[in-house]
């Protein structure tokens, strides 16, 4: 009994939230971001498994490795399905480090084909429905994952600039190194489909040998466009949740928000 209390304990994901009791993500049953549990977001119980330093280092980079890599991603990717412009950057820095057949695991693993990825959404949910919104995370999600990438010597500098832009008089923190941790394990166990792993052949048909794996697209394009059974649309707009908790390392509460398209514009007169 004691060993399955151990082994139920590895593969947990508590909140870290301030007066969060909870000892392990439970996704929910509609918002797969949210804990069944506490409500609390999927961020929140992730940054347990990716600690942060008080100290920041400003010469200490780490190795792009495919793992801490899926780590990153699943704070961005799982259950979401559209991705903020400044991490899509930052992640095809990375992304551009590892091999085509890790980057295409790691989507699969988390519901993202690579189109969609490149597209920086989805057309289509998990069961074949097109989509007229969409589930972002936060901003302040997205504030405490663009540290993550103050990690790599591949995205350092452009993450220090991005602070400057947003002219934040503080100084960002530095997670410690965490090669492994139990990310993988949890969404893989919890995930309502298999990983999907492609063959050699099926990648040597997406990719040319001559062309970098965000690149080779370019000549085939059709995917980036929505179907053509949709009409004009007007811009989406962001609906932000109200009010955000403190996070006990300044890192706020998490909730899915979603971009909606109100409806179809009226066709312009001739």
């Amino acid at each position: 009994m004691n060993i399955l209390f151990q082994q139920s304990q590895q593969f947990a994901i508590c909140c870290t939230l301030v007066n969060c009791n909870c000892d392990s993500f439970e996704p929910g049953k509609l918002k797969r971001r949210q804990c069944e549990k506490c409500k609390h977001g999927w961020v929140a119980h992730a940054l347990s498994k990716l600690k942060v330093h008080h100290v920041f280092q400003s010469s200490q980079v780490e190795i792009v490795q495919s793992n801490v890599v899926f780590d990153i991603c699943s704070l961005m990717l799982y259950g979401t399905q559209a991705i903020p412009i400044r991490l899509k950057i930052l992640l095809d820095r990375l992304f551009s480090v590892l091999k085509q057949e890790e980057v295409i695991q790691i989507l699969n693993a988390l519901d993202w084909t690579l189109q969609d990825y490149i597209r920086g959404y989805m057309l289509q949910d998990v069961a074949g429905k097109v989509l007229d919104r969409w589930t972002i995370m936060t901003f302040e999600e997205e504030i405490a994952t663009l540290q993550q990438f103050l990690r790599f010597g591949e995205t350092k500098s452009i993450v220090e600039l991005m602070a400057l832009q947003d002219k934040e008089g503080q100084a960002v923190l530095v997670p410690s190194t965490h090669a492994n941790s139990d990310i993988r394990t949890f969404i893989e166990r919890n995930s309502p489909q298999a990983t999907v792993n492609l063959s050699t052949t099926e990648v040597e048909k997406i990719s040319g040998n001559s062309m970098h794996h965000f690149e080779n697209f370019i000549n085939s394009m059709a995917f980036v466009l929505p179907f053509q059974l949709l009409g004009p649309v007007s811009a989406p707009y962001l609906s932000l949740p109200p009010g955000a908790m403190q996070h006990e390392h300044h890192q706020p509460c998490s909730a899915s928000v979603e971009l909606s398209v109100p409806g179809a514009l009226p066709k312009p007169a001739r």
